[in-house]
């Protein structure tokens, strides 16, 4: 009984250490000094980016839009649909290479289709999140990971780390 739980405590120590992975990688961070982000208490996200300039990836970028709207409800934050809010949420999604991640089997089937193969079995991506004036759109404040590693497995639960990771900065302790 003793030799079976070294191995399964060995393979958790790893596990453990591949899912804590995203909370290690820094995130770059830059805001307007003077904006009282203390004050805010509601947002609202701002239209989707139609005409990037990259590939978009709808079902990983629902994930993260799901991700966003926990995370800042779980602080205090409000999402409200009418009205002007004190802020607005824009996020980009970007995945080195021409294929996206799979994030699900597409079809309802077991298997993937093949248009949902990605390159290779984890893909690396960059999540960027702005908050932007609700009137101006400027960007108030913005925060950056890189090197997400998206696998098949849970990319729901990668790209919420990775959102908990670059929100860990938000808001920032200003004067």
């Amino acid at each position: 009984m003793v030799r079976l739980s070294i191995p399964i405590a060995v393979a958790a120590v790893l596990l453990a250490g591949a899912c804590s992975s995203t909370s290690e990688l820094p995130v770059r961070v830059e805001y307007t000094k003077t904006t009282p982000f203390l004050e805010w208490k509601t947002f609202r996200f701002a239209s989707d980016s139609k005409d990037a300039d990259y590939t978009r990836y709808l079902p990983a970028e629902k994930m993260v839009r799901t991700a966003l709207e926990e995370e800042l409800t779980a602080r205090g934050y409000t999402r409200i649909e009418d009205g002007t809010p004190d802020f607005r949420v824009a996020f980009d999604l970007i995945f080195r290479g021409a294929k996206a991640p799979q994030v699900a089997p597409e079809g309802g089937g077991a298997d993937p289709m093949p248009r949902s193969y990605a390159t290779s079995a984890h893909q690396s991506g960059t999540l960027i999140i702005k908050m932007l004036d609700p009137l101006t759109s400027q960007i108030l404040w913005s925060g950056q990971i890189s090197e997400i590693t998206m696998s098949v497995i849970e990319p729901a639960k990668i790209l919420k780390k990775s959102v908990w990771r670059v929100l860990a900065e938000f808001p920032p302790l200003t004067g």
